[in-house]
């Protein structure tokens, strides 16, 4: 966990064009220096490259893509949170905050984020330990004019005083919404009780306290600091610039050098720490941490050299490979047959240079934790036998050949993502240029220095972290407040892990049977590609659907299979039951699942609403054996009451844990458990979870498959005869005879609101600790319809900056802001989702004030700035698809859904296409604040209550508002059900000429 948490900037789709007489100096300069033209690409890559230097020394990557639908451009500054000065924690952080809001060329705060979303664009940043990293992507017309505010942030930020204040208290809302979150806690634990000499200690979100209250106290200027910061460590020799455009090279080239060629060069030098992050003093140690939710972890974490300039033999990661495997005679596979673990990882991270660790991380059961020194050994075990073990050559030539496969066939990927990942792989220097796109290859084998790392894997290189809920602790941690203990390594455990011995239960993986040899693909030059799959097979068993790939070439395929299966979610029961049964299932092939994902085959078995379903994805060559292996062991799995009440803990722990994650992630069960049939509550699941029995299982699995229905989908390098193989193959599943022919029709449904009705539900956080409330503010706008959900479509986009620009950014509520179009089950929705330490009524009084007001900006909007509105959105939907998988997954979205719209973004596009301004203003009156219109508000409050907070203004009177749900079941027993979504059209059995 490296690097600190993107702001929650969610995805902003386009909105008006607003175009401005952008002054720079003459676009024909070409004062940069070549530097590289020639890169090892994946065979499909069709982009071109130039790595350049501009007069400043800055170094920019130009990509350019003559289909790309958006274009992107990142900066990675290599300076971050490790460059805080000790006593102004966040620094690095809140510079980066505040390089959003403003430029002297640009100096409207919101001008940046509002051109991105009024052109289909979006950003965000993040800053890291030894990195700070801005990205933005927008449609692709409109590069220059982003990149052109872009720039600003780094020739010429304003840092005005009053952005600085509230973005002061938007990094503190940031860290507030962490505070209860055990993976910052243990993250923070785990850092600061490291050495102080090293940087890796420090606090690196910072918060009102560290940004204003102790600086202030101490007469420190924290604008005068943040600007001293800003020009010391933002030095253009330190920046590295992705841009990714559909313009031509020397374009992309001369925009780069106008744009950045002025971002100062003090020439300073990349920061080094030359102190030791894990001492002697903080190594043979076990910290006893108390986490928030029910955990049970540990993690055994080894001072390790860095090998970050090994990037072409790559010893950590044959060695995570290896540890971290899950197959017979697995560190895991033994750990679950004792009944001691569920769940593993493991992985080597440079955290700066000289300085690394390799970590091994293990969910425990209960038993796994009161015998958590015995896990300590079996690990070392495990290691003592890698040693004696290791080399192998052929180990290293799988995973080699495993990477050059995936490498050779690689797709696309968001053109944000890909200059984000690119620009801070060039701070990477010592990786020649040429390599960038390839990095992930190995290219060379070192059995000496694999056997030299393996070797500092020792007890007296290592340290412990356990985390429960239940431990005992003597100390608190500053900044978040976690409790812990540390004590040493007992004698005990350090008698056995010095002489582990050899454990008979442990060896290395045998050949993977699941790596690619053929990828032999068919391509057809000059065809025109499908828009949607053909029907191969409809009766009373199933539908089969398939797609021969048309477009991408690539030897790779996807299976997705959806079982309609009515026992699955008849009742609570059958659902908690069907719930464990697919937690045993993935526990039981996970030998199967993970050779399979080692050579980039990927299984999923999961619970719907529906029923089941199965999806396969990967090299197509073993893709049906895969699949295969998988149904045969669905047939014949047998519960054990062990493993039953192994993971009937686990489930238990999930379900409560669910009740301890950040107030925001609470809001979707809790929404769909009153909105959805068939659907509840995790309070409601835990209950009946808690009084299950093996014997209700063991009764139950046998009707799983009763009346089942299934559809298909079978797409890629795949033939026909594969699609009606696999068709045959899920037949195995098929009990009896018996056909129920209502089952495919058996779609969960969403309720109706009454017309212009409010309803509200309120519900307390059960984390007592926790500051934060969550509000989600739905509006219902009546049955799904394909005219409904584009209008809601525009409407939300719309809305989506100036929302966040009024309630997080002028009125300061909150870090996580959001807004959206919601379709649920039969119904279409606009919502707003806010967290905040203000109360909900609080938060409902704002949020509805802003939607009155957007009246009055719609009233105002001109027919230009409307139809803007609409060309930006039209963009978006009309965006190609980027790879196969994206390609796949909205059929296989179709065919869950059951409307088999597989064209639904270009018909909603064309349905945007011809909306009036007017019909805007009726819909926002009819259905956003008229008297017709329908709510549902509901209210996750935090039990912590602020007098800092002011809300003297608040009319509670009116807030909070609506009806009160007091009985779940009450209130849905009332209300109408939405119909399912119904088939766009009447498919054909395509039949194939022979």
């Amino acid at each position: 966990m490296e690097a600190q948490e993107m702001p929650f900037r969610p995805n902003i789709i386009s909105q008006l064009p607003k175009l401005s007489r952008i002054g720079v100096r003459n676009m024909s300069n070409n004062n940069y220096k070549k530097l590289e033209g020639q890169f090892v690409k994946p065979d499909l890559d069709d982009r071109s490259y130039r790595y350049i230097q501009l007069p400043n020394d800055l170094k920019a990557l130009l990509i350019h893509d003559s289909k790309a639908d958006k274009a992107a451009a990142a900066l990675d500054v290599n300076v971050g949170a490790f460059e805080d000065p000790e006593g102004l924690p966040g620094l690095a952080h809140f510079c980066e905050h505040l390089l959003f809001m403003g430029s002297e060329k640009y100096p409207d705060e919101n001008e940046y984020s509002s051109y991105l979303s009024k052109h289909g664009g979006a950003s965000n940043a993040y800053t890291g330990s030894q990195n700070t990293n801005y990205y933005f992507e927008v449609n692709h017309e409109h590069l220059f004019g982003a990149l052109d505010r872009f720039a600003g942030f780094f020739t010429c930020p304003l840092f005005n005083r009053d952005s600085t204040d509230k973005e002061i208290k938007a990094v503190d809302s940031e860290n507030k919404k962490n505070l209860q979150s055990d993976l910052w806690r243990l993250y923070q634990l785990d850092k600061s009780l490291t050495n102080e000499e090293h940087p890796y200690h420090k606090f690196s979100t910072g918060n009102f306290i560290t940004l204003h209250e102790i600086p202030t106290s101490n007469g420190i200027d924290v604008r005068e600091e943040l600007l001293k910061f800003y020009k010391k460590s933002y030095s253009a020799n330190l920046m590295k610039l992705c841009v990714l455009g559909r313009e031509d090279l020397d374009t992309l080239s001369n925009w780069a050098c106008s744009l950045f060629q002025d971002v100062p060069n003090i020439a300073r030098p990349v920061p080094e720490y030359g102190s030791k992050m894990l001492d002697e003093r903080s190594l043979q140690k076990v910290i006893h941490a108390k986490s928030v939710k029910d955990l049970k972890k540990l993690e055994v974490t080894f001072s390790a050299p860095d090998m970050d300039l090994e990037w072409e033999s790559k010893p950590q990661h044959i060695l995570s490979h290896l540890v971290g495997h899950e197959g017979s005679g697995s560190l895991l596979a033994h750990l679950k047959d004792k009944g001691w673990a569920n769940e593993l990882s493991a992985g080597g991270h440079s955290v700066s240079k000289e300085n690394a660790f390799f970590s091994i991380d293990i969910d425990l059961t209960d038993l796994g934790l009161k015998h958590y020194e015995d896990v300590t050994h079996i690990i070392f075990q495990y290691l003592e036998m890698l040693k004696l073990n290791l080399p192998k050559k052929w180990i290293y030539l799988e995973l080699e050949d495993i990477a050059r496969a995936t490498f050779k066939f690689k797709q696309k990927s968001s053109a944000s993502s890909t200059v984000s990942s690119l620009a801070k792989k060039l701070e990477k220097e010592y990786v020649p240029v040429k390599y960038i796109l390839s990095t992930e290859l190995l290219r060379e084998y070192d059995a000496d220095l694999l056997m030299k790392y393996l070797h500092t894997l020792t007890p007296e290189n290592s340290r412990i972290m356990l985390a429960s809920n239940e431990t005992k602790t003597d100390s608190k941690e500053k900044w978040y407040g976690t409790e812990y203990r540390v004590t040493d390594f007992t004698h005990t455990l350090l008698k056995k892990i010095r002489n582990p011995g050899l454990n008979p239960n442990l060896h290395l993986p045998r050949p993977n049977e699941f790596i690619a040899t053929n990828f032999e693909v068919e391509k057809i030059d000059d065809v025109v590609p499908l828009e949607e799959p053909l029907l191969l097979k409809d009766d009373k068993i199933s539908k089969l659907w398939y797609k021969k790939d048309d477009r991408f070439w690539q030897p790779r395929g996807y299976i997705y299979i959806s079982f309609k299966l009515p026992h699955t979610q008849a009742s609570i029961v059958n659902s908690m039951l069907s719930t464990l049964y697919v937690q045993l299932i993935n526990d039981y092939i996970k030998d199967l699942q993970y050779d399979a994902a080692c050579a980039d085959l990927h299984l999923s078995f999961s619970k719907t609403n529906q029923g089941l379903d199965i999806t396969v994805v990967g090299f197509n060559d073993k893709l049906t054996i895969l699949l295969t292996r998988f149904l045969e062991g669905l047939k014949s799995f047998k519960p054990e009451k062990n493993r039953f009440q192994i993971f009937k803990d686990k489930c238990t722990r999930q379900l409560t844990n669910q009740l301890y994650e950040v107030p925001y992630l609470q809001v979707f069960p809790v929404y769909s458990s009153l909105i959805n049939e068939r659907t509840w509550s995790v309070k409601e699941k835990l209950e009946v979870l808690k009084r299950l029995t093996f014997e209700q299982l063991v009764t139950y699995l046998p009707t799983i498959y009763e009346e089942m229905f299934f559809e298909a989908f079978v797409h890629g390098n795949m033939k026909y005869e594969e699609a009606i193989e696999v068709d045959s193959l899920v037949q195995m599943l098929v009990p009896n005879d018996i056909r129920n022919f209502q089952t495919k029709n058996g779609k969960l449904r969403s309720y109706f609101l009454p017309q212009g009705e409010t309803y509200r539900y309120e519900t307390k956080l059960q984390d007592s600790q926790n500051l934060n409330s969550c509000i989600q503010h739905v509006t219902q706008l009546g049955v799904y319809s394909e005219e409904i959900s584009a209008k809601a479509s525009l409407f939300a986009q719309m809305i989506h900056e100036p929302c966040f620009d009024t309630l997080r950014t002028k009125e300061q509520l909150g870090y996580v802001v959001f807004s959206s179009s919601l379709n649920n089950h039969g119904t279409a929705n606009i919502r707003i989702l806010v967290q905040s330490e203000h109360t909900t009524p609080f938060l409902e009084w704002r949020i509805e004030s802003f939607l009155q007001g957007f009246g009055k900006i719609l009233q105002d909007m001109s027919d230009k700035d409307f139809e803007g509105h609409k060309d930006a959105l039209c963009k978006s939907l009309a965006q190609k698809y980027k790879n196969m998988k994206e390609e796949s997954s909205r059929y296989a979205a179709a065919i869950y859904l059951g409307d088999y719209n597989f064209t639904h973004k270009q018909r909603k596009s064309q349905l945007v296409s011809q909306l009036t301004k007017e019909e805007i203003e009726e819909f926002y009156q009819n259905f956003i604040v008229g008297p017709n219109a329908s709510k549902l508000v509901l209210h996750i409050q935090s039990q912590v209550t602020s007098d800092k907070l002011d809300e003297s203004n608040l009319d509670r009177t009116k807030y909070p508002s609506g009806k009160p749900i007091k009985d779940v079941g009450e209130f849905k027993s009332q209300l109408f059900v939405a119909p399912v979504r119904q088939p766009t059209k009447k498919f054909e059995v395509f039949t194939p000429k022979l």
